[in-house]
């Protein structure tokens, strides 16, 4: 999860003063937005003036900052948007006669800047034929005051919709090498923006009632409850919320903090009730009845959410659309959920009552959640768990299992030395860049202290205890092996596996970074484990009980190592073909039969293997010239071949364009064996992982390559025979 959210927010690493092009033209078939550059300039012009004013004066987030962007913005005829939902979009007409376009199938273009706190989307919108492709570039002010393009990504819209509650919402996907390293699949993006003015008193309701607590981690919103009769509320999330609210600060009570016995504080009553009962007007007997009280100790016990509790990354927002002041004072507040993640303004209501105070003090009085007709699952959201589930899910990590993984990170300090962290370290490690070599080189020395450490793409150090460890788990004997998995950004986790009186759990310590390369703790979790299997080839599987929501079905290790040549091969020749979008993989052929192979949402994968780059079409065509180039590079195909089976028109000398979408839980492919053989060619033995069916042999392919004195090469054949699984269908 960490790793994917800072793939996320990634940058592209590129510094500039917008004097150069952001879109390359590469043999015809990138769209060369040249235009862009000009526009980025003019926009950062307007931006830019009010951004630093804001800066100089530590206003940089207020919300009459954002305001004068956008209605600068809007005076030179853009539409703009805050992308905080917190300001009406300037420039609305141009969106919904953009919308109209697309329905009435018109041609149209239409550019959105999205407001954000340090920066803006600058969103190229192109319509055809009832089409939309989308150029999504991120502009961000260095320290220095330069306007940065930290990325730049297009794509073809796969969903486009203009919803009652006056949303303008799209989605579509696109390439990253770092999130296809880590799902084989294209990156989504999507997009929901607020294009139906709404009343200024709805926006201030909502930043003073419902945003301060939303939907992450507690249920205030997402149950029915009212006074006296509070449901399934849990005090401890509304506890772990209004804290801060309260005082300004994060509470002391978590995994760093000095707690009792399994991982439980005693929080004192005044400070417990003093933050429930400032927001809640509830008897101080009910309060302790529905939460663990010690009367002896005149304290609460609390117990912070763990790894296993924390839910969804994406979730919805709330947005106050109405209210109704009462005669009894209080307020009742119309709440819609905008869910981005599922491409819905509103994908449920609810209705909470609140009650103002003197100042700016008030409570909340009721809540009522009115689902959709059809129903909905609140699948994003992780309850607490019970005080009984607490006692087995939530326990501490055994004795000095945290010093020990410290000691072990403290061995690290000289390559952590000189890391510069992101202002904000909001996800993973916070550096801001930390390189192949590096991880490299932290696995090399917590292998040379003895420790079991791997980092992507590298062998296992002292892989041998975690086969120590599995022989004594067969043999229901007590034992336990701790692997030190180094993330791409830098974060350090220890997962420790252990077998004890017939229980096997995981405890994980998460380790990030200080200045200076200080070690420290960020996270702890325990889970329970359903099942182990280590595998002939060397492959360690392993399956929670509970599996987080989105995550694998099972997680894995290639313990065993893997011969560098093998691993250059994988790369250079396997790395990037699906075995489940084409028939490349999964069919046996040759030059007599590659017809039987050619499919035209396979020229994606092989454009990105020839070039490095996302394929990018304008207007769902890419031009014959490009398509027919490089796929008589990579096999054995005539052009009357692919004119014939690959979608050819002949009136516009292109090929239509087809987007594979993203599966959950393909298999991968990895070379295992090679010769080399006297005609030049290269014969590569290949297996198909597929370790979320717990399978590191699930078919091998024999597949033969012509490397070529350019760098290119062409796929001459393939075989393939079903081993410990049945070919995947297509």
């Amino acid at each position: 999860m960490f790793v994917m959210a800072a793939v996320l927010i990634g940058c592209s690493g590129r510094s500039e003063r917008l004097d150069t092009d952001i879109l390359e033209e590469n043999s015809g078939l990138y769209i060369s937005y040249k235009t862009d550059n000009v526009g980025a300039e003019d926009i950062g012009a307007i931006y830019g003036d009010i951004y630093h004013e804001a800066v100089e004066s530590g206003r940089r987030d207020s919300l009459d900052i954002t305001r004068r962007i956008v209605s600068g913005l809007g005076d030179k005829g853009y539409a703009a948007v805050d992308g905080r939902n917190q300001v009406d979009m300037a420039g609305a007409g141009q969106v919904r006669e953009f919308c109209k376009a697309v329905e009435e199938r018109e041609s149209a273009e239409l550019t959105i800047i999205v407001v954000m706190e340090a920066g803006f989307r600058k969103l190229d919108l192109k319509t055809e034929n009832g089409t939309v492709n989308v150029v999504s570039g991120y502009y961000q002010y260095d320290q220095s005051g330069y306007l940065q393009n930290r990325s730049t990504v297009s794509y073809p819209v796969s969903l486009w919709k203009y919803t009652e509650e006056g949303y303008l919402i799209f989605e579509g996907s696109y390439f990253s090498e770092d999130s296809y390293v880590l799902t084989l699949s294209d990156m989504a993006e999507h997009t929901a923006l607020r294009v139906q003015p709404l009343e200024e008193r709805c926006r201030e309701l909502n930043r003073k009632y419902l945003l301060p607590v939303g939907y992450e981690r507690n249920n205030v919103f997402l149950c029915d409850w009212k006074e006296g009769d509070y449901g399934e509320l849990n005090f401890y999330d509304v506890f772990d919320r209004f804290y801060p609210v309260l005082h300004g600060k994060a509470a002391p009570y978590n995994i760093n903090g000095n707690s009792g016995e399994k991982g439980i504080f005693q929080v004192p009553e005044r400070e417990f009730e003093g933050v429930i009962r400032a927001y809640f007007s509830i008897d101080r007997n009910l309060l302790r009845s529905r939460v663990n009280y010690v009367s002896e100790n005149a304290a609460y016990e609390y117990r912070p959410r763990g790894f296993e509790e924390a839910g969804y990354s994406e979730i919805p927002y709330p947005e106050v659309v109405g209210y109704r002041e009462n005669q009894d004072g209080t307020v009742t507040l119309m709440v819609n959920a905008i869910y981005p993640y599922e491409n819905t303004s509103r994908t449920f209501r609810h209705e909470t009552v609140i009650r103002p105070l003197n100042g700016d003090r008030f409570q909340y009085v009721s809540n009522r959640v009115i689902l959709p007709e059809e129903g909905y699952d609140f699948w994003w959201h992780s309850d607490r768990l019970a005080e009984e589930d607490g006692e087995k899910e939530g326990e501490e990590p055994e004795p000095g299992l945290e010093d020990t993984v410290l000691t072990a990170a403290e061995l690290l300090k000289e390559v952590y030395r000189e890391i510069e962290l992101t202002e904000e370290p909001f996800y993973g490690s916070g550096i801001k860049e930390f390189t192949r070599e590096q991880c490299r080189e932290v696995v090399s020395i917590l292998g040379k202290a003895g420790y079991v450490s791997v980092t992507e793409d590298t062998n296992m150090e002292n892989y041998e205890k975690v086969e120590a460890f599995y022989r004594m788990y067969q043999e229901k004997r007590d034992a336990e092996v701790t692997i030190y998995n180094v993330n791409p950004d830098g974060f350090l986790g220890a997962v420790t596996f252990l077998y004890k009186k017939g229980k096997l759990q995981t405890y994980f310590v998460g380790i990030g970074w200080k200045e200076g390369g200080i070690p420290e703790i960020r996270e702890t979790s325990v889970r329970e484990i359903e099942e182990i299997n280590l595998t002939e080839k060397g492959y360690f599987i392993y399956q929670y009980k509970d599996p987080i929501a989105h995550s694998s079905l099972r997680q894995y290790w290639r313990i065993k190592p893997l011969s560098d040549k093998c691993r250059e091969l994988t790369a250079k020749y396997v790395y990037g073909l699906s075995y489940v979008n084409y028939n490349v993989l999964v069919t046996n052929w040759d030059k007599s039969n590659v017809e039987d192979i050619l499919m035209p949402r396979m020229f994606g994968d092989i454009y990105r293997i020839h070039t490095g780059e996302n394929l990018k079409p304008e207007n769902w065509k890419i031009p014959a010239e490009t398509y027919e180039k490089i796929m008589m590079i990579y096999f054995p195909v005539s052009t009357e071949q692919l004119r014939e089976i690959c979608g050819y028109d002949e009136k516009t000398n292109s090929y239509e364009y087809e987007m594979i979408f993203p599966r959950q839980y393909p298999p991968f492919g990895e070379v295992v064996d090679y010769r080399e053989n006297t005609d030049g060619t290269i014969t590569l033995t290949v297996d198909g992982v597929w370790a979320d069916y717990n399978s590191d042999l699930a078919f091998t392919n024999t597949l033969v390559v012509q490397p070529f004195e350019d760098g290119t090469f062409r796929y001459l054949s393939n075989s393939i025979e079903s081993r410990e699984m049945e070919l995947p269908p297509i």
